[in-house]
């Protein structure tokens, strides 16, 4: 039910961009003038003017995933491909962890070996795939240094739940490795990559409000109903109090320098939509959401979901209604 609300509301959306170009008068498309020798053009206005806050969007690094992710480095994982140098900031990093105790790097790497994926009809998972359940890992513990993991439910990913353990060596591994103090300096280059992604993002995020015809949502309203004082009876036919409570919903770009090259990984918390981009390696082969490159599809179709889906929950009996006239 909730796929067709999604796709019909989308629909909707087009439809309205649509039929709107289908009234509007073509004009005639200037031509350009030449330019004198010696003259530069002027350029159009860049996308990284603008305010990705209006829009819910904003790029921001994660130092619980940088964590995780440094973590998982000690215990073996290497996205880097074959006969290729590891990216200058890995290859830092693991300068920096050279004297990390050798026993717990041993339990690290026994903990990621135990909990690799197994190849599927022979199929080897990808550098992306091994990595992804730790991402996942990184945004449902608390802050550093507890790194509190969340209660175990039946509502977490089967994934998730597999590498739950790798907390506590989160933990220990925060506490031996002297991250914490290097945590500043590594914060510096994971937002010097996030300003690159920054003009990429502002650029998918106008092709999509211009192509929908709308601007997202940034805040929901939550509907919260009061408990009567302890002790207190309530009344009989007495009208239940409900109380409202303001969310801010975030588009966050998470820049990820420890990722595997290309990686894009995905996840929806509560009201926050987090988007993990790899850092475009030094080859340039690999640059998704960069401007060296065309935002990737994967950050596109997160950004349409964001804005989609509290479209459906506001306006779905509206999308209902037309049940029909869509199918």
């Amino acid at each position: 039910m909730r796929r067709f609300y999604f796709t019909a509301a989308a629909l909707l959306l087009s439809g309205v961009v649509s039929a709107r170009a289908q009234n509007v008068t073509p004009t005639p498309t200037p031509q350009p003038r030449a330019t004198p020798a010696g003259q530069q053009r002027q350029q159009p206005p860049r996308p990284a003017t603008l305010d990705l806050l209006e829009y819910g969007a904003q790029i921001k690094p994660e130092p619980r995933l940088i964590s995780v992710m440094a973590a998982l480095d000690a215990a073996g994982f290497d996205p880097t491909p074959k006969g290729e140098e590891p990216s200058v900031f890995r290859a830092q990093l693991r300068r920096d962890l050279a004297g990390l105790d050798p026993e717990l790097r041993k339990r690290l790497a026994s903990f990621y070996e135990r909990n690799r994926l197994k190849a599927v009809e022979g199929r080897e998972p990808t550098a992306a795939e091994q990595a992804a359940r730790y991402v996942s890992l990184a945004y449902v513990l608390g802050p550093a240094p507890e790194f509190q993991e969340p209660e175990r439910t039946l509502d977490l990913p089967a994934g998730l739940l597999e590498v739950m353990d790798f907390a506590p060596l989160v933990r220990e591994f925060y506490r031996k490795s002297g991250i914490d103090e290097r945590m500043p300096t590594y914060l510096r280059a994971y937002q010097e990559e996030g300003s690159r992604l920054r003009r990429s993002t502002a650029a998918m995020i106008l092709d999509v409000v211009s192509y929908l015809n709308t601007r997202p949502i940034t805040t929901t309203v939550e509907r919260i109903p009061v408990k009567p004082p302890a002790g207190e009876k309530p009344k009989k036919n007495a009208p239940r109090r409900v109380e409202t409570r303001e969310h801010e919903r975030r588009f966050v770009v998470v820049p990820d320098l420890l990722a595997a090259p290309g990686a894009v990984n995905f996840r929806v918390i509560a009201d926050d939509y987090f988007v993990i981009v790899a850092a475009c390696d030094e080859t340039k082969r690999y640059c998704p959401g960069r401007e060296d490159n065309p935002a990737s599809p994967e950050l596109r179709r997160a950004y349409i979901q964001y804005v989609v889906e509290t479209l459906v929950a506001r306006f779905g009996r509206d999308v209902a209604a037309r049940r029909v006239q869509l199918r």
